[in-house]
């Protein structure tokens, strides 16, 4: 009998890759999928391949998440680490429970951001380093994702600022802190 239970459970869990502890409720249900992704996701934003774009600050220390293939940051302004070989921004696939870190080399902490009609992800603005950068991350479903940085794209520091899609594809960023103007 016990090993008809222990085949059983074994069944169910071959049946079910991504185990989770889930609370089940009236509304729905809530799952811990990971105990750790190892960043701390201050922005996340959905996007149209289903993965979720998620964004940790530069400017507090390591992340919990190595950078593939050796890779490190070095920022001569970052206030806490010039050489972090840590990932501060991960792609979260939703269809296989997996996450992809990757390299993001300005401080994305209080940016914001919009996605275009092509999926791209364009985020602006941050602190220190990242206030005046325009990042793009074109959609992708392999290994060969990473942001695109333009540094000093910004007219004005967007830290705390809006972003809005327009009808015509174009994005608007209005204000930020201490900002009381807008641009395109």
């Amino acid at each position: 009998m016990v090993t008809f239970f222990l085949l059983a459970l074994l069944f169910i869990l071959l049946l079910n890759p991504f185990p989770a502890m889930c609370q089940i409720g009236r509304e729905g249900e809530w799952c811990l999928l990971h105990a750790s992704i190892g960043i701390s996701a201050m922005h996340m934003q959905l996007l149209h391949n289903n993965r979720v774009a998620m964004f940790d600050r530069t400017d507090f220390g390591p992340s919990n998440l190595s950078l593939p293939y050796g890779r490190c940051r070095y920022d001569p302004s970052d206030n806490v680490l010039k050489n972090d070989c840590t990932a501060h921004f991960l792609l979260y696939d939703t269809g296989t429970n997996t996450f992809q870190p990757l390299m993001v080399g300005t401080d994305t902490w209080c940016s914001s951001g919009s996605v275009l009609p092509n999926g791209t992800l364009v985020q602006t603005g941050g602190y220190n380093d990242g206030d005046h950068v325009v990042r793009a991350l074109a959609p992708c479903n392999d290994e060969s994702c990473d942001w695109v940085e333009f540094p000093g794209y910004l007219s004005e520091h967007r830290w705390y600022a809006t972003n809005q899609r327009l009808p015509d594809g174009r994005i608007i960023i209005i204000g930020g802190r201490r900002q009381f103007n807008y641009e395109l």
